[in-house]
């Protein structure tokens, strides 16, 4: 039986009679040739790429291949096979480990790419060091798939998830909300923040609330008549502004993990679906914070000491 198409020429023999009848399991003696229940030949019709990405996702499949989610910059969230990735000797097993930022060689697949090699571009070696940086860190790859079209480019989401998983592995506790902020500002949803989103009020005074329905903030006034509750202190829009901006400072710790809330509510309101990591990444955050304070109280010790 003859399959040919467009990424290659393979040739399958998939039951033991038409493996013996097939022509080319007969040897001029008439001796059947030994039976093989599947015989696959590719030839140099076979596409190869060549895409920076960062692996998102992986997990075991079989006894030494790895099933992969790769955020590439070009062609955006593809899925992928690296066979006998998990080898000791094997050339690919380091760059096929979650949030590995590499370039790798693929060619395509029916409906998988198959990983033919692959070169490290940034290792983030620093996750590795803590659990609760890798669980942010899968925090964010969640959002990227869910928010990203599998087969679609999206450069500037891959740039966003790029710096947000290094910026974690430096040990930035805001990385996680900087990285929401500028989804939503990327996805072009991200909410007025000048004023009341149903009487267009030029300044909100007191509590603002957040409307998923029409994905903004409403002041008290319009949330009573619209049964809206979800009071939003001015706080975190004004930490919005700054998130936004890019600039540096330090967060409370109340108001980071009340900014981050809304955030996800925001996210998954668009989305119409929930973040499975987000009470992972929130215990992370809060034993991250813990352990930053310790530090910092035992530096601030030793500066005592004589």
């Amino acid at each position: 039986m003859e399959i040919l198409s467009q990424r290659g020429r393979a040739r399958l023999c998939p039951s033991r009679k038409e493996n013996e009848n097939h022509e080319d399991t007969k040897n001029t003696k008439g001796k059947k040739a030994p039976f093989y229940t599947t015989a696959i030949r590719y030839n140099a019709d076979v596409v190869a790429y060549v895409a920076e990405a960062i692996v998102t996702g992986a997990r075991r499949y079989g006894e030494a291949d790895r099933l992969l989610t790769l955020f590439t910059r070009d062609r955006g969230r593809i899925g992928a096979i690296a066979k006998s990735a998990r080898k000791p000797k094997s050339s690919i097993r380091g760059a096929t480990e979650p949030f590995i930022r590499a370039k790798f060689e693929l060619a395509e697949g029916r409906s998988l790419s198959i990983v033919r090699s692959a070169e490290i571009l940034n290792p983030n070696l620093e996750l590795r060091e803590h659990w609760t940086r890798l669980q942010l860190a899968g925090h964010v790859a969640e959002i990227a798939n869910k928010m990203s079209v599998e087969g679609v480019p999206d450069p500037g989401l891959y740039d966003l998830l790029a710096k947000a998983i290094e910026q974690i592995g430096e040990g930035r506790i805001d990385a996680v909300a900087k990285f929401k902020v500028g989804l939503l500002d990327h996805l072009g949803v991200f909410p007025d923040l000048t004023g009341c989103s149903e009487c267009n009020a030029a300044r909100v005074k007191g509590n603002v609330h957040l409307d998923h329905s029409r994905h903004g903030f409403l002041c008290s006034e319009c949330a009573e008549l619209l049964h809206v509750h979800y009071p939003v202190p001015m706080k975190v829009l004004h930490c919005f502004h700054s998130l936004r901006a890019g600039k540096d400072f330090d967060l409370e710790d109340d108001l980071l993990d009340t900014a981050d809330e809304v955030l996800n509510n925001l996210l998954q309101g668009f989305l119409q679906a929930a973040f499975k990591t987000v009470s992972a990444a929130k215990k992370a955050r809060t034993a991250e914070r813990e352990k930053e304070n310790s530090n910092r109280k035992a530096m601030e010790d030793n500066n005592v000491e004589p």
